[in-house]
């Protein structure tokens, strides 16, 4: 574990501190796979980094200045106008007191894919996220001028003590053939304004001469200099991201393959820019292109991404830096379903890996870290409704001193006989927490009472204790929908539940439960419910669920069927969280009557799950046939050693025989349970039944006819689980369990 200093608040400062430090030096280009499950706060942590390595170059800065005396340049102000000189009359120059500098300057652009997700070519929204990060970093004019004139002379690698030397126009430094042209131009127009334009005689056409070759050569270099004017407003006035974005709206082929091109040279004008602008600012430049939101997309765009960002690796000396902030198990699984990718990547990770070259896994949030977040955010809504709850009363005031139709100010409360119908409060937060009858007083209607944002500020404080922070989820999300659940939820139950009953504690632990594990929580509400129905109409094959009975027990009553038809909720148990952070969350805290006062209010459970645990439960309890003799799989587990004796007087055998399979199965501890995980092949030679004996016992216990053409002794086993595989949902989560694991051993062994 990272051991922190004063200068980090928490875990994550410390790894954002060193990714940005080693980012600070790492050779470019590099692609940095930051992986995070979603909603873990990557774009907080983004936040981090970009700040780290901020800080790491304005250290930097000064050390170079201390060291060369030299400040480094800005593209603003006179820093402007003579980057603009620079780009028409110089080379830059790549020396060695360039190279040995050490101060970095980090530009920072952040491409959602979400927002591209529409366009055909999603690949491309990335190179156009990147222009358009260049030119509002640097501006539109030098971006303009240089894609005009600069990119044509790229820079010069030398063993120069200057850092630029000058375009050569006719073997002429080109500032030098401008000012010679200009005078040319000047001498021109004073001949033609002296002299004219003379002919007939020598003199007069030596100077018509001597004018028009000067005027050829200023409306030659005229011409040129107005085309360059001309590209250089053309491209402030249709950016190079509306180009391309204009490009990407056409399908058919040669537009691609040309559209292809044209990207790659875009690239390499970008690289050759931020080159240009390193030598002039005095430091060096690195491009920090944050991909997020591609976890989001569809699996084709997500490849097409990629391949952009192949693109950009392509140029072994293009200061990019690329960090991929997704959840790896979602990009693998794209890459692995996308149709372009059938035969190149069939493993995903492989995939990745060839890509990203330096991964960087986000670390699990601590307690603290989630206790933070949650008070930031609940800080954040408490704050939000007292704004609100002040202009309530602030507007209800105004309203209170306004005349109202009879001359006296209007009122908000609902004490006046007069009125017909209640209105709401002043405060939206200020609610009854008995809602009486139509038939009640009217003064009755309307107690002074409690204010509901009191009870939520208590369920706040109940959530950000000590002893929940273990239970909080890492993702920011869900962080959020607790917060608002437990708002809603508070506010919903203080229109029903009288004020005794309400208890802002036991809400927020409720509400937790819910949004932590949906699926077992929608699993225990359902066999209460089926409990219930079933003991009203007297199809009840045990004891009734007590009131009082914890929670936690009825989980272990109904695990094994559970268990058995997990394969069919497997998607569903994905959204749960920690099974033993469930059991010492549910343990001791709600029991049967908590789960049915809070159901009716609770709002942030999807009830489609519990929905299609019912549907599962019916159509198993459907599958076989009232007329038909047998036991279900459920029924079974629950029998003891002794019930399954007394079933077996059902089956209409020999009496002796009867007695006789009673024995063996006392004798070797045959419960309902033990016959349901055992091979069948064990069972009937423990017993040593007979052919049609056997029959009877398997499609009575068992629920199905042994496999046809198969000898008795070589009949189809059933399936085996495998120790893991039965401890599937027990394993962390059966701390305390009245079953304990050695003697699931021992029947599963048996």
């Amino acid at each position: 574990m990272v051991s922190l200093t004063r200068e980090f608040q928490n875990k994550d400062d410390a790894y954002c501190f060193s990714l940005a430090k080693a980012l600070y030096c790492v050779a470019t280009p590099v692609t940095v796979g930051f992986y995070a499950p979603w909603g873990h706060c990557k774009s907080y942590l983004l936040r981090r980094i970009q700040g780290y390595m901020h800080l790491q170059s304005w250290k930097k800065d000064q050390q170079e200045f201390q060291r060369t005396g030299v400040r480094p340049r800005e593209a603003s102000g006179w820093d402007l106008l003579r980057v603009l000189l620079l780009m028409v009359f110089f080379r830059p120059v790549l020396t060695p007191q360039h190279r040995s500098r050490r101060n970095v300057r980090h530009v920072f652009i952040h491409f959602s894919a979400w927002e591209y997700a529409g366009s055909d070519q999603l690949w491309a929204g990335l190179i156009t996220a990147l222009c358009d990060g260049v030119e509002r970093e640097f501006g539109l004019v030098p971006m303009s001028v240089y894609r005009a004139v600069g990119r044509k002379c790229g820079v010069l690698v030398a063993p120069l003590r200057q850092e630029w030397v000058s375009k050569r126009y006719f073997c002429l430094p080109l500032w030098v053939a401008v000012l010679l042209v200009t005078a040319v131009g000047i001498g021109v127009a004073v001949l033609i304004f002296l002299f004219g334009i003379p002919i007939g005689n020598a003199p007069g056409d030596a100077i018509a001469i001597v004018e028009g070759l000067g005027a050829t050569a200023v409306g030659i270099t005229a011409a040129v200099a107005i085309r360059t004017v001309v590209t250089v407003a053309r491209n402030v006035v249709v950016t190079q991201k509306a180009q391309l974005e204009r490009q990407m709206n056409r399908t058919d082929l040669s537009a691609q393959l040309g559209f292809m091109s044209n990207v790659k040279r875009e690239v390499r004008t970008i690289a050759g820019f931020l080159q240009f602008m390193e030598i002039f600012q005095r430091r060096k430049l690195r491009v920090v292109l944050e991909i997020t939101s591609l976890d989001r997309c569809s699996p084709d765009k997500v490849v097409g991404v990629l391949d952009a960002m192949n693109i950009l690796l392509s140029d072994y000396e293009a200061p990019f830096v690329s960090i991929l902030a997704v959840d790896p198990s979602v990009i693998v699984d794209c890459v692995e379903s996308s149709l372009y990718m059938k035969g190149m990547a069939n493993n995903g990770y492989e995939f990745l890996n060839r890509t990203i070259t330096l991964p960087f896994s986000a670390p699990r949030m601590d307690n603290d870290t989630k206790r933070q977040l949650m008070k930031s955010i609940v800080d954040c809504k408490l704050a939000l409704e007292k704004s609100l709850a002040e202009e309530a009363v602030q507007r209800g005031s105004q309203a209170g001193a306004s005349p109202g139709p009879t001359g006296r100010g209007s009122r908000l409360c609902c004490g006046s006989a007069n009125q017909s119908s209640p209105t709401r409060p002043t405060d939206d937060a200020e609610v009854p927490l008995v809602v009486l009858g139509r038939d009640e007083p009217v003064k009755a209607r309307c107690p002074k009472g409690f204010k509901a944002k009191d009870l939520i500020q208590e369920a706040f404080d109940s959530l950000l204790h000590e002893t929940m922070k273990e239970y909080m989820t890492e993702n920011l999300v869900q962080m959020k929908r607790i917060v608002n659940s437990i708002s809603v939820t508070v506010r919903l139950m203080a229109t029903e539940v009288p004020q005794e009953k309400l208890c802002p504690a036991k809400v927020a632990a409720w509400v937790l439960l819910a949004n932590q594990w949906p699926c077992r929580l929608s699993w225990i509400l359902q066999c209460i419910e089926d409990d219930e129905q079933m003991s009203r109409l007297g199809m009840g094959q045990g004891d009734r669920l007590a009131p009082d009975l914890p929670l936690w027990e009825v989980y272990e009553k109904y695990m094994e069927e559970l268990d058995m038809i997990k394969a069919q909720l497997e998607k569903l148990l994905e959204l749960d969280g920690d099974p033993e952070l469930f059991h010492s969350f549910l343990c001791g805290r709600f029991r049967v009557q908590d789960a049915n006062f809070f159901l009716p209010f609770t709002v942030n459970l999807d009830s489609s799950l519990k929905r299609h645990m019912e549907l599962l439960r019916g159509s198993r309890s459907l599958k076989r046939p009232k007329k038909s003799p047998g036991l279900s799989k459920c029924a079974l587990l629950r029998m003891s050693v002794d019930e399954v004796c007394s079933e077996m007087d059902k089956l209409g055998l020999k009496e002796e025989n009867v007695q006789r399979y009673k024995e063996r199965v006392r004798e070797h501890n045959l419960s309902g349970r033990a016959l349901v995980y055992s091979d069948r092949n064990e069972i009937r030679d423990v017993l040593g039944m007979g052919l049609g004996e056997w029959m009877a016992f398997s499609v009575y216990f068992l629920g199905s006819v042994p496999p046809q053409g198969c000898a008795p002794a070589a009949a189809a086993p059933a399936p085996v689980l495998d120790e893991k595989k039965w401890l599937g949902l027990q394993e962390g989560s059966c701390r305390g369990s009245r079953l304990s694991i050695d003697t699931s051993r021992e029947n599963l062994h048996r």
